[in-house]
């Protein structure tokens, strides 16, 4: 293991995540923030919010800071405290969602035969027609009716309502099927029709517990992010995650394993393995630096919200430009043009 002096503690949490639930969820953003800073550097920060914002809660939360603008350019702005100190992986869940019907349905078929799809980018072109035609060709509900019905199929636990079956996920995909109008969109589905052998053995490694949350987002964003900050950094990196409940043990040795061995390859990272040397639960009154990762990610996660929208002001879209991480899952090509990187992520 990597001195203790050595190892860099990156500092995350999270805004508008809702697990595997891609499709209905409380939000169509996520937003996972990673902050590396001193710790007196954080607490004078924290401090300085506090003061300027005349937060009366035990920690600083984003709601006293988003309605306060002089503290968003404090923090976000050109010369901003956290500009340098902060990145954070956004992923707008419809785009994710249409990804993951060809990872992990016709993905899996495709290497059953022997093809790579992820080597020549044929799975980002697929991904990219159901996303953009999905919608036009099929219609708004009948689009949504159908990856609603992928994300209740292939989750591993759903609270609320029925998880969709097997035979009406493919009733669905053969009626979007038969309204799809153009060509590239009727390709996708008609190899996503051919996939049931690939649904039912998910379904019986998700029943032996061999699937792991495979809808959630939060395990690509953290690998990203961490991946990103060791090799900025040149140092192994200790992950100091906010208290979350769908950071389980399993999902946690899960991203540990991946991180010393291959990631897959839709992570798109071109080394096969970086020094992650642990994750750890934090709480967030105990350290600052949790707090400070809380306001990015609200911050970002609104605002790219707002981009979708199309009705994100210029400043603050500046702003996001400065902590958005590159490789960031979004679809929406005018609203990633407004809020992505324009710089090399500088330390």
């Amino acid at each position: 293991m990597a001195a203790a002096k050595n190892v860099a503690e990156i500092f995350f949490d999270e805004s508008g995540h809702d697990g595997e639930n891609l499709m209905g969820g409380s939000t169509p953003v996520l937003a996972h923030s990673s902050v590396h800073m001193d710790l007196a550097e954080a607490s004078d920060l924290v401090d300085h919010l506090r003061g300027k914002t005349r937060a009366q809660s035990p920690e600083l939360k984003i709601g006293a800071v988003i309605r306060n603008r002089g503290a968003i350019d404090d923090l976000f702005g050109e010369q901003g405290a956290l500009v340098g100190h902060t990145q954070v992986y956004v992923v707008e869940k419809a785009e994710m969602a249409a990804g993951k019907m060809v990872d992990l349905l016709i993905e899996e078929r495709a290497y059953a035969r022997g093809d790579d799809l992820y080597k020549d980018g044929t799975h980002r072109r697929m991904a990219r027609a159901l996303y953009e035609h999905g919608p036009e060709d099929l219609g708004e509900e009948r689009w949504q009716s159908l990856v609603s019905a992928f994300t209740s199929l292939m989750r591993e636990n759903q609270r609320k309502g029925e998880k969709e079956t097997i035979d009406g996920f493919f009733e669905k995909v053969e009626e979007a099927r038969s309204a799809a109008k153009r060509t590239k969109l009727k390709i996708v589905l008609g190899q996503l029709a051919d996939t049931r052998k690939q649904a039912e053995e998910f379904q019986a490694d998700v029943a032996k517990g061999d699937i792991i949350k495979s809808l959630d987002p939060l395990q690509t964003s953290l690998m990203q992010l961490a991946y990103d900050w060791s090799k900025k950094l040149d140092r192994p990196v200790m992950v100091m995650h906010d208290a979350q409940k769908n950071l389980t043990e399993r999902v946690m040795n899960a991203v540990m394993y991946t991180a010393s061995t291959k990631p897959p390859a839709h992570f798109n990272l071109p080394d096969s393995r970086f020094p992650l040397v642990g994750i750890k639960h934090i709480d967030s009154k105990a350290d600052p630096r949790i707090q400070l990762a809380d306001v990015a990610a609200g911050f970002t996660r609104q605002v790219a919200e707002r981009a979708l929208r199309g009705n994100a002001e210029e400043e603050e879209l500046a702003q996001v430009q400065r902590l958005v991480h590159f490789n960031s899952i979004w679809g929406d090509a005018k609203s990633w043009e407004q809020i992505r990187p324009r710089d090399l992520f500088l330390i």
